[in-house]
């Protein structure tokens, strides 16, 4: 287990920097920028290990490149992140949300042109830095069709769910991991893609989870947010479902649902829902390691990515 390389995120977080200071020069620019990466830093970069991991397929040697390829991925998030938490409005603790939306847009976009910019100047073969920026270009345009789905809350089904899910969450997760796959030889990354994006819809659906099970103003009932776990309790026959949905339908405003706060998250712990995504996970992981299983990868390295699918 221990012969696959690790990558400091230090080192990350410096390239990262020195990439803002390099293309986003104008005075205040780059240090909201690097506000931004910081906080970024602080919370964890989550996606390039998994970019490092999908490079390091057939190769356990460590490679100064591998940091550009990280750096490609955690910029893209991270304006992807902006964008979603702007487009939302319910990200006021985040340090964009505290600076004009503008301002916080235009750094979004600067963000996503050095994404592709990194990808492009890579140390690596220049058709495979092509093969890659394909591979990001192509699960982000399915990233932000599943965007669209969430903003205008048309699901309204539980596959419907899925789908949008499996299109928002799961071509992300996918995106970080075919990008490092891509600068391997004859990476087959279609297969990828399919246990990537099981696991992206696994880890999608414990977020959702967590943030309905929350005692605290975060709670994704008291911000009327549209999730899967809010969908099904909203079916549940009961007085709490009932408040549920005169709120969701504006016929009772935020203060009558805070103030029913304590019952409210109490019937939530208690209910069907939540022992029912539980199992949705169970079975999104359970269908990520089986599409792992058919993938062409040697033993110990699917097992690295096996961890980090149960480990969720």
């Amino acid at each position: 287990m221990g012969m696959f390389p690790s990558y400091s995120p230090d080192h990350l977080y410096s390239m990262m920097v020195q990439a803002v200071k390099t293309h986003m020069n104008e005075a205040g620019l780059a240090r909201l920028a690097e506000r931004f990466i910081s906080y970024k830093k602080a919370e964890g970069f989550s996606f390039s290990p998994l970019t490092q991991l999908h490079f390091h397929i057939h190769s356990r040697e460590k490679q100064e490149g591998v940091y550009v390829l990280s750096a490609a991925i955690e910029f893209l998030i991270l304006a992807l992140d902006i964008l979603d938490d702007l487009q939302d409005e319910d990200a006021g603790d985040k340090p964009w949300s505290q600076v004009s939306s503008a301002s916080s847009m235009n750094i979004s976009t600067g963000f996503l042109m050095l994404s592709m910019q990194l990808m492009q100047a890579s140390p690596f073969q220049k058709e495979t830095s092509s093969d890659a920026l394909q591979a990001m270009h192509q699960q982000v345009l399915q990233a932000v069709n599943g965007q669209h789905a969430d903003l205008n809350e048309s699901a309204s089904t539980e596959e419907e769910f899925l789908r949008m899910i499996k299109r928002k969450s799961g071509s992300l997760m996918a995106c970080a991991c075919m990008a490092g796959a891509a600068f391997c030889e004859n990476e087959d990354l279609s297969g990828i893609r399919l246990y990537a994006e099981s696991f992206g819809i696994a880890a999608q659906l414990v977020n959702d989870l967590q943030d309905i099970v929350r005692f605290d103003s975060k709670n994704d009932l008291i911000n009327k947010k549209w999730t899967l776990p809010v969908f099904l309790l909203l079916q549940e026959r009961s007085e709490e479902a009932g408040w549920i949905r005169d709120y969701y339908e504006g016929r009772v405003d935020r203060s009558f649902i805070t103030d029913r706060k304590q019952p409210l998250f109490e019937w939530v712990s208690r209910s069907a829902v939540i022992p029912y995504i539980q199992v949705l996970i169970r079975k999104h992981q359970r269908q990520a390691s089986r599409e792992l299983d058919m993938f062409q990868a040697g033993q110990e390295w699917k097992e690295q990515m096996r961890k980090r699918i149960e480990d969720l």
